[in-house]
């Protein structure tokens, strides 16, 4: 595994993190342990959860209980998933009720980072606020983050309130987006990426031409080069399969200080795992320039 500098603060987080989701994972603790486990072993030190309730939090702490606590780095969101951006989830007593929870009844003994997500994450009140920061002196929270999407991102950028954009980040990533991207990094901000896979592109019958696909035994395609310029190169890049080109363009990207991951298995982790220490096939950029230009210019033509 590689790892890149947190900001200023002398920390380094994995290129990759697990992204562990309440909905998929808090019925299922014993996946949720066995994804943890195998994270641990391939060199992932930074986990993000979608939830603060104490019981999903305890099955995680659990499984960390192996490594030293000070090794890794750990994010939930401020709110639970059903909650997201609702200013009322913000509000000094709930959010006091959910972090003490977190925080001490999870085993975690700390958060290093807690988001919060538009609208409520751009008006805070000043008693969550000043709690926020309280955790802060107490060594019990280290940052504060925001979850944005690109209308978002300057208003949470310039707010001067956090020191992390999650935001997802994708082949298909506008250049507004990018711009906004680095204008964070040029404010010392932190940026993790989520969503590196779209779904547009994930079966290969929807970006393959039928004429380009092998036949149901193998064997040669009819015409090899009839996706030539569209996302096709996704299902045909011998030894990556569509998720890893992905997952390798958005580490190419030099302001991410983490690409977030969700794996289905120990398998699927692994793999991706992995991904880090390849080289990026170098016709890949080029490819995926020229799939967005004549993917834009066929919308434009009415196509």
């Amino acid at each position: 595994m590689r790892y890149r500098p947190f900001g200023r603060s002398g920390l380094a987080l994995s290129t990759i993190g697990l992204r562990l989701k309440s909905e998929l994972l808090g019925r299922n603790p014993a996946l949720m342990q066995k994804l943890i486990i195998s994270a641990l072993e391939n060199g992932i030190n930074t986990y993000h959860f979608d939830s603060l309730d104490p019981a999903f939090l305890k099955v995680a702490a659990d499984a960390f209980s192996v490594v030293d606590r000070k090794l890794l780095f750990i994010s939930a969101n401020a709110h639970e998933p059903f909650q997201a951006g609702d200013p009322d989830a913000y509000a000094l007593g709930p959010l006091k009720e959910r972090l003490r929870g977190a925080i001490k009844e999870s085993g975690l003994q700390w958060l290093d980072l807690l988001y919060f997500a538009p609208p409520g994450a751009g008006c805070l009140p000043d008693d969550s606020l000043n709690f926020l920061y309280s955790l802060q002196k107490s060594k019990m929270l280290r940052f504060l983050g925001a979850m944005a999407e690109t209308d978002d991102l300057s208003e949470l950028i310039s707010s001067g309130l956090y020191s992390v954009i999650q935001t997802s980040f994708d082949i298909d990533s506008s250049w507004d987006k990018r711009r906004k991207i680095d204008d964070a990094v040029v404010r010392d901000m932190n940026v993790i990426a989520t969503d590196f896979y779209p779904v547009t592109y994930r079966k290969a019958s929807d970006v393959v031409p039928k004429e380009a696909r092998r036949g149901f035994f193998g064997g040669k395609p009819k015409n090899p080069l009839a996706g030539a310029g569209t996302h096709a190169f996704l299902h045909q890049t011998p030894d990556w399969t569509p998720e890893e080109l992905c997952l390798g363009y958005a580490l190419s990207q030099p302001s991410m200080s983490c690409i977030l991951i969700d794996a289905e298995s120990p398998e699927h982790l692994e793999a991706l795992a992995e991904v880090p220490e390849r080289h990026l096939p170098s016709s890949v950029p080029a490819q995926i320039e020229m799939a967005r230009f004549n993917e834009r210019a066929h919308k434009l033509a009415g196509g």
